[in-house]
């Protein structure tokens, strides 16, 4: 496991919440009960391949994951 941390972003334009991300990092995304993401933009670092998975299979490619 890397020890550094990722920045996340979503494209909101390109999201059409599926919920992918969320089954692969649930601890990062969340689909609100008004349909909406909810992520964090800096999660832990023991979260960080759940996220790379999570933008991996994100089917609109909508996460982007900055890693240092």
């Amino acid at each position: 496991m890397s020890k550094h941390r990722v920045a996340i972003t979503v494209d909101n334009y390109r999201c059409h919440r599926y919920g992918l991300c969320e089954v692969e990092a649930p601890e990062v995304f969340r689909l609100t009960a008004d349909g909406r993401l909810a992520y964090r933009a800096q999660p832990s670092l023991w979260s960080r391949e759940d996220v790379l998975m999570a933008a991996r299979n994100c089917p609109m490619q909508a996460i982007h994951v900055e890693t240092p």
